[in-house]
């Protein structure tokens, strides 16, 4: 790690006029080049050659020349100048940014979804960096604002001058068993499902919430005998108990889930659920992020 105290006292300027007077080997265009006096040149490069107890560059006939320990110098330089301006220069974001902080639900499956970070995860120079929404215990707008987020995907939509917020996905829910479950064929009216036992979800997401409330609607005085801030506990539940609950239905597409629930038909119409990605409006000034935005409406991810 830099010695940040070193470098403070360090004025690094000089290290720059340094290199400009190797790549030309005059002063008078080093001057010309950095647009300043041959007079503030020279100024630097006695300064420098103090700090380094080297004359760095002696006279040679009509020009100039470097010592051993200029060439050196500029050995070390040359790609560090070159790494330093590429972190800098704000027109080159697209050679900064190599980090890709994501929040999302925890079961972050959907084929949608899925199919967003395949396209992300093309680019073998990027790290995808996930993290649970619900578990963060931030607002979406806290997450952006500070940008401790560069995409966001939830149930509830964002709308703010300084964000894009767009609809990528509508969830269909379901009502499921375990797919032994021993009275699943009796499971044909309203009456028959209140008399299981169900699960629930605990978050503060409002888009959940309001679906949490709309369900409660239809049964109002249904039994809930296991609550988790996990939907993974939840799924495990359902799996090896009897009880039943409410889960996305694209998730018993994925692999992992396949031949191990039955949706339950049930008499009422179960609402869904929208998906919406988030992000700051700035960001599309990176050329990167850009062009992942344009893939995703060219494959009509985003409606």
């Amino acid at each position: 790690m830099a010695n940040l105290y070193d470098l403070k006292k360090f004025d690094l300027n000089l290290l720059v006029i340094f290199e400009c007077i190797y790549q030309h080997l005059s002063i008078s265009k080093a001057a010309e080049t950095l647009f300043i006096t041959p007079s503030a040149v020279s100024q630097s490069l006695q300064r420098l050659r103090n700090q380094l107890n080297d004359p760095l560059f002696v006279r040679s006939g009509k020009g100039i020349t470097p010592t051993t320990v200029g060439v050196n110098l500029h050995h070390h330089l040359e790609n560090n100048l070159n790494q330093l301006e590429q972190t800098i220069n704000l027109t080159n974001r697209s050679e900064l940014r190599k980090r890709l902080v994501v929040y999302a639900p925890q079961l972050f499956i959907t084929p949608k979804t899925t199919s967003l970070i395949h396209m992300l995860l093309d680019d073998s120079n990027l790290q995808v960096e996930h993290h649970d929404l619900l578990a963060s215990g931030e607002s979406i707008e806290s997450l952006l604002s500070y940008r401790k987020a560069d995409l966001i995907f939830s149930t509830t939509a964002l709308s703010s001058r300084a964000t894009v917020c767009k609809r990528i996905q509508e969830l269909d829910i379901s009502l499921v068993c375990n797919e032994n479950h021993p009275r699943l064929a009796s499971l044909t009216t309203t009456k028959a499902i209140m008399q299981e036992r169900f699960t629930y979800y605990i978050c503060n997401d409002q888009g959940t919430k309001s679906f949490q409330s709309q369900t409660a609607g239809m049964l109002s005085d249904r039994k809930i005998s296991f609550s988790s801030d996990s939907y993974i506990a939840i799924l495990n539940v359902i799996q090896q108990t009897d009880i039943i609950g409410f889960v996305p239905t694209c998730i018993l597409e994925h692999i992992s889930f396949q031949n191990k629930f039955r949706i339950i038909e049930t008499p009422f119409k179960i609402p869904s659920i929208n998906i919406y990605m988030i992000y700051n409006r700035v960001n599309l000034d990176d050329p990167n992020f850009a062009n992942f935005i344009e893939e995703c409406e060219r494959n009509n991810i985003i409606e």
